[in-house]
């Protein structure tokens, strides 16, 4: 019965570090989603920011150019 009541924790242990496994694992993934998310965001801010500046720098060039006139 020694040998049965050692498996029987052995198979304890291994389930339970599977659950923690699994368990870090849908953290991770969570982590993975917000990032992912966030970098999506931030690159739209980046987009946006350069959209901007471009209209920014025609400006000034057409602002130039009619003054050099």
């Amino acid at each position: 019965m020694e040998t049965m009541d050692i498996l029987e924790g052995k198979i304890k242990e291994a389930l339970s570090i599977k659950t923690k496994i699994e368990a870090e694992h849908r953290n991770l993934s969570d982590e993975v989603l917000k990032l992912r998310e966030s970098v999506e965001k931030l690159e739209k801010e980046r987009d946006g920011i350069k959209h901007k500046l471009e209209k920014v720098i025609e400006k000034v060039e057409i602002y130039l150019s009619r003054s050099e006139a």
